[in-house]
């Protein structure tokens, strides 16, 4: 077989292209003492190959071993989903019950608000307390966010330098204009 038909199997076989015979006859090829130089490259992966073709890995007992390990998976498949079902319905138990225990300890219809005071001055006098309690302490946490409207006054005071620093350059121009002036009339 010529070089030329070697190259076309090759190229075939190294694009996936190629058929058993012809990779057949490429590890015969490779086999043979006279191979062309630009090929000798080639010569020990397909050795290799052919090394490996003769080896055979797998025991017999391999498919049935594997066909065992899957019924095994399908097995414990089936446990799972009756347990994901046994959870999902505890579940769902458990929350009816919560619901029919917080609806008969709190029932809106036997349960019925009672006033605490029967004197209306003295439930106006114990409201006013709590209102004023919750002003004091609203109040309390209001005060650090007047400290921060006195930093903000403080910052606007600051802007007010930026502006006294734009004087400042212009006349810096005025005093470089006398200099120049004074440099001028001296000569």
């Amino acid at each position: 077989m010529n070089s030329r038909q070697i190259e076309n199997k090759l190229e075939r076989y190294f694009n996936g292209e190629s058929s058993l015979e012809d990779e057949k006859t490429l590890r015969e090829f490779f086999q043979k003492d006279d191979i062309p130089p630009h090929l000798l490259s080639l010569k020990a992966q397909f050795e290799y190959f052919a090394d490996e073709h003769d080896h055979e890995y797998l025991d017999e007992s391999f498919d049935e071993k594997i066909l065992n390990q899957i019924s095994q998976e399908e097995k414990q498949q089936k446990r799972g989903s009756i347990r994901r079902y046994l959870y999902t319905a505890s579940g769902i138990a458990a929350s009816i019950l919560i619901i029919l225990s917080v609806f008969f300890k709190f029932d809106p219809f036997t349960n019925k608000v009672e006033d605490t005071f029967s004197d209306p001055y003295a439930a106006y006098i114990e409201t006013r307390k709590a209102l004023l309690f919750v002003s004091e302490t609203f109040n309390k946490g209001a005060d650090p966010i007047e400290k921060i409207s006195k930093f903000d006054d403080g910052m606007q005071q600051l802007s007010k330098i930026s502006s006294m620093n734009t004087g400042i350059t212009e006349a810096n121009k005025i005093s470089k204009f006398h200099e120049i002036q004074q440099k001028f009339l001296n000569n």
